[in-house]
């Protein structure tokens, strides 16, 4: 009974001590002085939201400059003139009808093609009646070669050898005797050959034999 009559009073007491110290701290029954406002201030509030638009000001991009529209490049004037050209129409003009096939069937140049070149005749033994003898090559008499030359040409309607139609055949040994017969056969003269009556050319074959005497 001594105790609890003791700690009830000393429990009273601390209780009291600590509703002091908390109403002092939370500001109760703090005396309000007369004339004073009691509007909070807003100061911060309001410089803060003055910043954040000033902020957001900054942050917007800058307007874009006026673009100015170019100008498109005139059309030279040559192209104007070939526009011009192109849109006019195209003058009339009168054709006179011309038969084509008449002219056609009478063309001579296809009239000659039409005409087949008849194929000149082969003698393998014409008869010469001017021989000229071709001279022994100095080469080959030195070193002692024989051979012979078989050539092929055409005689004319005079009977002469036509200038370049002489062709080597057969030449042993080759190239040795070639050029003394090429020069002799085209001194030659031949029997002309006729048809109808005319003379015509023909083609005719020869061969020579280079021999040395014993």
């Amino acid at each position: 009974m001594l105790r609890l009559a003791i700690i009830t009073p000393a429990g009273l007491l601390l209780a009291l001590l600590l509703f002091y110290a908390l109403a002092m701290v939370s500001g109760i029954g703090a005396r309000v002085e007369p004339g004073r406002d009691l509007t909070p201030d807003l100061n911060f509030l309001m410089v803060r939201q003055e910043s954040a638009l000033e902020l957001r000001k900054r942050e917007l991009p800058p307007e874009p400059e006026d673009i100015v529209p170019q100008q498109q490049p005139k059309m030279p004037q040559l192209q104007q003139q070939v526009s011009a050209m192109v849109n006019s129409p195209m003058p009339t003009v009168n054709v006179p009808d011309i038969d084509v096939g008449v002219q056609v069937a009478l063309s001579p140049s296809l009239n000659n093609l039409a005409v087949p070149v008849p194929e000149l005749a082969f003698d393998a033994n014409p008869t010469a009646l001017t021989q000229v003898p071709p001279s022994y090559p100095q080469r080959a008499l030195r070193r002692k070669l024989e051979g012979s030359v078989m050539v092929e040409f055409l005689v004319t309607e005079a009977g002469t050898v036509k200038p370049g139609s002489i062709k080597v055949v057969k030449s042993t040994p080759p190239g040795v005797f070639d050029k003394a017969v090429i020069r002799a056969i085209q001194r030659w003269r031949f029997k002309t050959r006729t048809v109808d009556g005319k003379p015509v050319p023909f083609k005719a074959r020869q061969e020579l034999e280079f021999k040395l005497e014993n």
